[in-house]
């Protein structure tokens, strides 16, 4: 075996021959140069070959590769490459799965007593008792959609909170219904959706904005002309809000109508975000 054929053998060895329908394409021994070779007319456009004539270590190369890729009966053995994607699955850990259950009402009840704490009061005029802290009817209202039971039912839960320190005095469940009522706590909800998104600001790069309903305790009746009778349903509204991609968070939301179109409050939502 010449210097040439051990040099060929090398290439064929570390380095991948790739073989088109007009020649191959040999790498250089150094992996910085691709030359030509025709097995068929046995030329190389290296300078080796191009200048002496002689049989390169590239033409070499190509016939021990297709001495190796070819079987006993003389078929070329085709070697195709497959690429896998691995689907990873993720394990859920039941042990604090259950534990993060056992304990989600209580935590509930520490972050959004934290997320209350930083509304202000405006200053208080004129005489007679101050009113509620707006912390404590926004932590009220929140707590009491979050319970879903009654504002009778509820009474328990909020003296809970107030004996955990939650709430700075007792509440009557009879003021809910007012607070909910109150348009003047409707800036201080959005603000809160907005202040309990922050900590994700790092993860969150892309958002989705959509619309969903949501029914009402109030019915809507009307005259069904196609049918010739009266129906009647439960009157709903319109929430849009915008969230992240990756968690799933909501940086901004608006309650509208229900036949409230979803072109127009976008422009709203997206000034919202990040």
């Amino acid at each position: 075996m010449n210097p040439r054929e051990q040099r060929g053998l090398v290439i064929a060895a570390l380095c991948k021959l790739n073989h088109t329908p007009e020649c191959w394409l040999v790498p250089s021994q150094s992996g910085e140069k691709i030359y030509r070779v025709d097995v068929q007319a046995q030329t190389c456009d290296c300078p080796d070959h191009q200048e002496s004539g002689f049989k390169c270590k590239h033409l070499f190369a190509v016939e021990f590769t297709m001495k190796r890729e070819t079987d006993r009966n003389g078929n070329v053995i085709e070697t195709k490459t497959l690429t896998f994607t691995e689907k990873k699955t993720y394990t859920q850990n039941w042990p604090v799965y259950e534990q993060a259950q056992h304990e989600e009402k209580h935590r509930f009840q520490v972050l959004l007593a934290d997320l209350c704490s930083g509304v202000v009061d405006p200053p208080h005029e004129g005489v007679g008792r101050k009113p509620v802290p707006l912390a404590d009817q926004l932590f009220s209202i929140c707590f009491k959609v979050y319970s879903t039971v009654s504002s009778r039912r509820f009474n328990c839960d909020l003296q809970d909170a107030h004996e955990r320190g939650h709430t700075s005095r007792p509440i009557h469940p009879s003021k809910l219904r007012a607070f909910m009522a109150g348009e003047e706590l409707t800036p201080f909800l959005k603000a809160m959706i907005v202040r309990s998104s922050l900590p994700l600001r790092a993860i969150e790069t892309d958002f989705a904005v959509d619309s969903t309903g949501f029914s009402t305790s109030k019915f809507v009746r009307w005259y069904d002309e196609k049918y010739g009778i009266t129906k009647t349903a439960h009157d709903w509204v319109k929430v849009h809000i915008a969230c992240g991609v990756k968690t799933g968070v909501v940086t901004a939301a608006a309650i509208y109508g229900r036949d409230t179109g979803d072109s127009p409050v976008l422009p709203s939502r997206l000034n919202c975000l990040y």
